[in-house]
Parts: C-alpha cells; sequence; structure tokens
C-alpha cells in the first residue's frame, strides 16, 4: 500500500523586524553663556601687553587722589544669543602693591541677557575708605555654564600723579610680596612705554612671604605738555623663576604743564 503523503500548508515565513532606534542630532554644540570682563589673563594669552588700569573697575577719584565711596565694576555676556542666569561677581581687595593675598569684599548674583553689559558697586567700608588712597581690587566671575573662563578674572592696581604736582622727573616707591610659602625668585619688568621707565627690586631670592619695596623712576619727555588729558600709562609686571606672573601694577602720569 503505497504511502500516503500527507499534506503540508505553506505558512507565511515570519519576517523579521531589525530594532530600531530613535537618536536626536544636534549639529551645534549646545549654546552657553560667556560672562566676562577686562582680564589681563586674556590679554596676554592673546599676544598683547596688558595693563592693571582696568577699563572695567573704577577705583580712585584723581584730585586729590583718593578712594570713591565704592567700587564699580563692568562686566558683560559676550554671549550673542545665551543668557547668563545667577552670574556670581564677587569683588576681592588687597593692600596696594604687587603678591600680597586678596580679601573678600562683596558679591552680586545677577542675570545678564545676551550681549548686555552691566555696572555693579560695591561700598567700601569705612576702615578702606578712611586708610591708604591706594589699593588693589580684583573681580572674580562665576558661572556653572561659562563657555570661556580665561576672561573671568580682572585686577586693578594703580597710582597717579600730575605732573604740575609731582615734576617731570618721578620716581614711584611701592611693596613687591612673595605670595609664596618657599623661597622664591622674583624679577619685575616695566612693560613698553616712551618715557624712559626703569623698574629696581633690590636683593636676591626671596624669603617666604617676604616683602621688598621696588622703585619704578621715569622722565617726562620735553616734547610732551598738555593740560591734563594727555597722559603716559606705566605698567610692571611680576614673575617668578618659571615665568608665572605674580600680579602687576600701572602707574598714570598725567600731563598737564
Amino acid at each position: 500500500m503505497p504511502h500516503a503523503h500527507t499534506a503540508r500548508a505553506c505558512l507565511p515565513s515570519k519576517r523579521r523586524t531589525e530594532g530600531r532606534c530613535c537618536a536626536l542630532w544636534r549639529d551645534d554644540p549646545p549654546r552657553r553663556p560667556d560672562p566676562a570682563t577686562y582680564s589681563q589673563s586674556e590679554v596676554e594669552a592673546s599676544g598683547g601687553e596688558p595693563t592693571w588700569n582696568s577699563p572695567d573697575l573704577w577705583t580712585n577719584h584723581w584730585s586729590p587722589w583718593r578712594l570713591y565711596d565704592e567700587i564699580q565694576v563692568r562686566v558683560r555676556n559676550l554671549s550673542p544669543d545665551t543668557s547668563a542666569v545667577n552670574a556670581i561677581v564677587q569683588l576681592e581687595v588687597a593692600p596696594f602693591g604687587i603678591g600680597f593675598d586678596w580679601e573678600p569684599l562683596g558679591g552680586h548674583v545677577i542675570g545678564l541677557a545676551p550681549g548686555e553689559e552691566r555696572d555693579l558697586f560695591y561700598p567700601l567700608p569705612e576702615a578702606l575708605r578712611t586708610g591708604p588712597p591706594r589699593i588693589s581690587t580684583r573681580v572674580r566671575i562665576q558661572h556653572a555654564s561659562d563657555t570661556r573662563t580665561i576672561n573671568n578674572v580682572g585686577e586693578q592696581t594703580i597710582a597717579g600723579v600730575f605732573t604740575s604736582e609731582a615734576g617731570r622727573d618721578l620716581t614711584f616707591v611701592f611693596p613687591v610680596r612673595n605670595p609664596a610659602a618657599e623661597t622664591q625668585e622674583l624679577s619685575l619688568g616695566a612693560l613698553s612705554n616712551d618715557v624712559g621707565a626703569a623698574v629696581q627690586l633690590p636683593g636676591g631670592a626671596f624669603g617666604p612671604h617676604e616683602q621688598r619695596n621696588a622703585v619704578l623712576t621715569l622722565q617726562i619727555p620735553d616734547s610732551l605738555h598738555g593740560d591734563g588729558d594727555l597722559r603716559r600709562e606705566i605698567t610692571v609686571v611680576a614673575r617668578n623663576a618659571l615665568n608665572v606672573r605674580i600680579g602687576g601694577a600701572t602707574f598714570i602720569v598725567r600731563i598737564d604743564d
């Protein structure tokens, strides 16, 4: 008896579907704010010569030379499209000179719209207002999403004279301190100028936290005369043996004779 062939129905084959996933692709990186102020570090990094007469800090009356009752600080958001929300702007002070420790004076928490520029004010306590008429100031900006931090810190250390009062052969004496807890060599240099400025720092290596007086001399040429609006700024910078910048100071001469 012949074997019976069992008919089998042809079942449709199962189509295997490949797994799919959804991914979001960003053509551009996340947008972030750029809160900023004048920064000596940024100027140096771009190959320029910085000034310690920050255009974003106002500290002193001119005649007579004395501190304002409050320090004015200008900050800005360089981002064209992203706000800087809850940026912290801290002001610090130190004795006039180079290499001294900074002490906090006050802070503001602010928001800056894209491209916005704003002035902030920090009242000076009575001890500073009635003390020496020259101090050092430093502004520090903090923001969690800051796109560039090199422009977050700026300093001002200045002294100013009129030639009608101080003469045209000038000498400035100012303190320089080793901020480190170990002995190190420090050197001073005057940045480019047209008044023959020379700076001297006596002695050899500085001991831990040692302080000495440096001397800056300069001569205003006979060809320069003005009514007080003509001025020359001489900036000196201190560095250690590793070429790390310790700080700087700018001396302003207003030529009014």
